[in-house]
C-alpha cells in the first residue's frame, strides 16, 4: 500500500470519527425535530384526515347535484340522526366521534400553522445570514412553495374544523367571512 493510500484512508477515517460542526447541528436539529412527532397521535390523525376527505368528497358530489347522498336539514346542516343511521352507529356515537375529529383538526391545524411560521422565520434568516447570489435566490424560490403547503394545510385542517363546530358543510369564503370564532378549537 503506497503512503498516498495511507494517508487517504487515514483522512476518510478521521472524518468519519470527527463529524463537521454543520453535521453534528443537523443530527441535533433532526432528533430535537422527531419529539413532537413521537407523541404525535398518528392512528387518531389518519382516520380524521379520512373522514374529513369523505366529507369533503360528499361535499363535491353534492355540488354537482348529488346532494342526497349526504344527509342535510333544512337549515343546510349535518342531520346527526340520518347520518348516524348511514354510519350505522348511535347519534351519540357520531357526536362523539365528531368531537374528537373536530380537536385532531384543531390541533393539525395549529400544527401546520407553527410548521409553517418555523419555516417562514428560517427562510427570512437564511436570506439574511447567507451572501445573495443567484444561487441563493433560486434556492429562495425553491423553499417557498414549502411554505405555501404549510399555511394551506393549516386552513384546510381549519376550514375542516369549523365544518365539524357548525355542523355544516361551509366554504372558505363564508369560514373567512363568519363572525363566529375564526380560529380552531
Amino acid at each position: 500500500m503506497s503512503r498516498d493510500s495511507k494517508d487517504r484512508n487515514r483522512h476518510e477515517t478521521d472524518t468519519r470519527r470527527n463529524p463537521s460542526w454543520l453535521g453534528g447541528f443537523w443530527r441535533g436539529t433532526k432528533s430535537a425535530a422527531a419529539v413532537p412527532f413521537q407523541a404525535f397521535p398518528k392512528e387518531e390523525v389518519i382516520e380524521a384526515a379520512r373522514f374529513i376527505g369523505s366529507l369533503l368528497r360528499l361535499r363535491g358530489e353534492g355540488s354537482q347535484g348529488k346532494q342526497g347522498k349526504f344527509p342535510l336539514d333544512p337549515q343546510g346542516r349535518f342531520d346527526l340522526r340520518a347520518l348516524a343511521f348511514l354510519q350505522g352507529m348511535s347519534a351519540s356515537q357520531l357526536e362523539a366521534s365528531l368531537v374528537r375529529r373536530q380537536r385532531s383538526t384543531a390541533r393539525a391545524a395549529y400544527v401546520a400553522f407553527g410548521l409553517g411560521w418555523l419555516c417562514f422565520f428560517g427562510w427570512v434568516w437564511r436570506a439574511y445570514a447567507v451572501p445573495w447570489s443567484a444561487t441563493s435566490l433560486v434556492q429562495a424560490l425553491e423553499f417557498l412553495p414549502f411554505l405555501i403547503f404549510f399555511f394551506a394545510a393549516a386552513f384546510r385542517c381549519a376550514l375542516a374544523n369549523f365544518q365539524l363546530r357548525t355542523r355544516r358543510l361551509a366554504g372558505a369564503k363564508e369560514y373567512l367571512l363568519t363572525r363566529e370564532a375564526f380560529w380552531p378549537r
